[in-house]
Parts: C-alpha cells; sequence; structure tokens
C-alpha cells in the first residue's frame, strides 16, 4: 500500500511543473521533448517550458501529442507485481491526462 502512495505523489508533484528532455532528431539535431502531462497542467505549460529552453532564439515546434489514459492502464507501466489486500491488484478510478510537445530550437 505504501508503494502506491508513493507512485500517487510521484504524479502529484510531477503535475507542478513541465519537464523536458533532450532527444536527437531524424536528420542528427538535438531537439527536446517537453511533457506537460497532468489534470493541472496544460499546453501553454509545455510552451512556456520551450522559451525557457530556446530563449530569444525561438523554437518550432515538430509534434504536439496527447491523450486520456486511463488510470487502470497506466498504473500498469509500474508492474503487475502490486497487489492490494482485498481486491488482488491495485485498480483505480480515473484517468491520466498525457501532453508532448516535441520542439527545435532556431
Amino acid at each position: 500500500m505504501s508503494r502506491a502512495f508513493f507512485i500517487i505523489l510521484a504524479f502529484a508533484v510531477l503535475q507542478g511543473c513541465a519537464t523536458s528532455r533532450e532527444i536527437f532528431l531524424a536528420d542528427g539535431t538535438k531537439g527536446h521533448n517537453i511533457n506537460c502531462s497532468g489534470a493541472g497542467m496544460n499546453y501553454s505549460n509545455c510552451l512556456e517550458k520551450a522559451g525557457e529552453i530556446c530563449g530569444a532564439r525561438g523554437y518550432q515546434i515538430l509534434n504536439q501529442q496527447g491523450e486520456v489514459v486511463p488510470f487502470s492502464t497506466a498504473i500498469r507501466e509500474f508492474g503487475s507485481t502490486m497487489r492490494s489486500p482485498s481486491i488482488g491488484y491495485l485498480v483505480q478510478s480515473g484517468s491520466v491526462i498525457t501532453r508532448n510537445l516535441f520542439i527545435k530550437c532556431k
């Protein structure tokens, strides 16, 4: 049960700010994958992070992805070994909203 608490806590903490990671694009140049997933965020958080990364140079949006994933599907990513004493496997209702913005600085 404590493991499930920490997973939920991690989701809550990550909802506070967009995160990014550097990626290599098909042409070999560097780009960024900006993640602004969660109910408390939207694409404006991704755009703000893109502005922080690229600064005055500006950026080009290469791709924008987003979907609503049922929480029971998203939790399976963490492994099927999480058990609840009363119902077998951990089952939660609700959904997880994912948003990704792929950019390239100019």
